[in-house]
C-alpha cells in the first residue's frame, strides 16, 4: 500500500491531488457519483415528504387522481368559468343594464324623470365612497384634474338625465340602441377634445349607424305615417333625448379616457360622478317643483333601479380588470337584445319590423368600429395605495 499518497477523507480532499494522475481521476469520478446518488435520495425524501403532508391536508395526490378517474363533465365546466370569469362578468352586465332600463321605463309612468335618478343614484355614490375608503385613494393635487372631473361628472349626469327622460317617452328597446351610438360618436369627439385621428373606417361605421337610427325613428317623410299602428310608441322627443344622452355618454367615455392618462384613481372619478349625478339630478328636481314622496311601490322599483345599475355598473368594471376591452365591449352589446326580450316579455310591447333593422345595423357599426380600432398606450400607474382598474367607460374607450 502506497503511504505517499494517503485517501483522502472528503471530496474536496480529492480534488486537491493531481489531475495527470488516474488514480485520482477514478477516485474523482466515484466521489461525483456517490454525490449525485446522495443528492437523488435527498430529492426522493422531499418528494415522499410532501406526498404525506399532501394527503394529511385532504388535497389529491396523483395516485389517488388515477383512482378516482377523470374529471366530471360539470368539474370541467366549473375549472374553465374561474380561469375566464371575466366574461361570465361581461355577460351578467348587460341582463343587469337592460333590467334597469326596464324599470326605469315603469318607474317613470308615476314619478318625474328627473326625482327618479335623484332617488336611485345614492346608492351608486355610496358604493363609490366606500370603495375609495377601501382603497385609501388619495385626491388629485393638480387643479387641471377637477376640471377634468367636473366634465365627466356633467356627462354623466347629463347621460343619467335624458337616457330617463328617453325611456319615459320610448320603447325600451328602442331607447337602449339609439344609446348604443355613443361607441360610433366617441370618434367623433375624440377628434374634437383630444385631438386623436379619425380613419376611414370610422366615418363609413357612423354612417351605418346613422341608417339604423333612422330605421328605428321611421321618420314620415321617408316611410309615412304609422300612428295607426298598435303598440306605436317612437316619439320625437324620445328620438331626440335618446341621441342626446347617446352624445353625453360619449363626451363621457372621451373624458374618462383623459382622466386615465392623467393618472386619476378610478375609485375616485367614480364617486366624483356619483355626486355629481346626485347634486345635479335633485337641484333640477327642486327647481321645477317636480317632487313629491313616492309611495311603497315606487321606493322598491327605485330600489331595484339602484341595485342593478350598481351590479351591473361593477361586473363591468371588474370583467375589464381581467378581459381586453374590445371582447367586453362585443359582450356588452348582447343589452340591446335583451332590452327587446324584456319589452316583450314584461310590457308586450312588440317592435315594428324597421326597429328590427336599425337594431342590425347599430350592433354591426358598434362591433365593426370596436374590431377595427387600435389601443391607444397605456395610461400612467395610479397612487400605490389604490387598485389599478380603468373605469368601465374608460376601459371601453381604450379601443374606440
Amino acid at each position: 500500500m502506497d503511504t505517499s499518497s494517503p485517501r483522502p477523507a472528503s471530496i474536496s480532499q480529492v480534488q486537491d491531488y493531481d489531475s495527470n494522475d488516474s488514480n485520482y481521476q477514478v477516485r474523482n469520478t466515484v466521489a461525483k457519483d456517490v454525490k449525485k446518488v446522495d443528492t437523488g435520495k435527498v430529492i426522493l425524501a422531499n418528494q415522499l415528504e410532501v406526498k404525506e403532508n399532501a394527503t394529511v391536508e385532504g388535497q389529491i395526490t396523483p395516485t389517488q387522481d388515477s383512482q378516482i378517474g377523470t374529471p366530471s363533465c360539470f368539474s370541467r365546466m366549473v375549472i374553465q368559468l374561474r380561469r375566464r370569469h371575466g366574461l361570465v362578468l361581461a355577460a351578467i352586465a348587460p341582463i343587469a343594464f337592460s333590467f334597469q332600463g326596464l324599470l326605469i321605463h315603469v318607474l317613470t309612468k308615476t314619478l318625474d324623470s328627473f326625482q327618479v335618478v335623484f332617488i336611485y343614484s345614492p346608492l351608486f355614490m355610496i358604493c363609490c365612497f366606500l370603495l375609495v375608503l377601501y382603497a385609501r385613494v388619495r385626491p388629485p393635487k393638480d387643479y387641471r384634474h377637477y376640471l377634468w372631473l367636473l366634465g365627466s361628472g356633467a356627462s354623466q349626469s347629463g347621460n343619467a338625465c335624458f337616457l330617463t327622460l328617453a325611456f319615459a317617452n320610448m320603447s325600451v328597446g328602442n331607447t337602449v340602441t339609439i344609446l348604443y351610438t355613443a361607441l360610433v360618436q366617441v370618434v367623433f369627439f375624440s377628434r374634437i377634445i383630444l385631438k386623436e385621428k379619425m380613419r376611414l373606417f370610422d366615418i363609413l361605421f357612423a354612417f351605418v349607424a346613422l341608417g339604423g337610427v333612422v330605421f328605428i325613428a321611421r321618420p314620415p317623410f321617408i316611410f309615412g305615417t304609422y300612428d295607426h299602428i298598435s303598440g306605436n310608441d317612437v316619439t320625437l322627443q324620445g328620438i331626440i333625448f335618446a341621441l342626446v344622452g347617446s352624445s353625453t355618454f360619449a363626451i363621457f367615455n372621451v373624458t374618462n379616457r383623459k382622466l386615465s392618462t392623467l393618472g386619476v384613481n378610478s375609485y375616485f372619478c367614480m364617486f366624483s360622478n356619483g355626486t355629481m349625478v346626485v347634486f345635479t339630478s335633485g337641484v333640477i328636481t327642486l327647481i321645477l317643483q317636480r317632487w313629491r314622496w313616492p309611495t311603497m311601490h315606487e321606493w322598491l322599483f327605485a330600489a331595484l333601479v339602484g341595485i342593478t345599475y350598481v351590479c351591473a355598473y361593477f361586473t363591468l368594471f371588474y370583467a375589464l380588470k381581467v378581459e381586453t376591452a374590445t371582447l367586453v365591449t362585443v359582450i356588452v352589446t348582447t343589452e340591446i337584445v335583451y332590452a327587446f326580450v324584456l319589452q316583450v316579455v314584461f310590457l308586450h310591447q312588440l317592435p315594428f319590423w324597421t326597429s328590427y333593422i336599425g337594431t342590425v345595423l347599430i350592433i354591426v357599426a358598434c362591433i365593426g368600429i370596436t374590431l377595427k380600432s387600435k389601443p391607444p398606450p397605456p395610461p400612467p400607474p395610479e397612487s400605490p395605495r389604490s387598485n389599478p382598474a380603468d373605469l368601465y367607460c374608460t376601459a371601453q374607450q381604450s379601443n374606440i
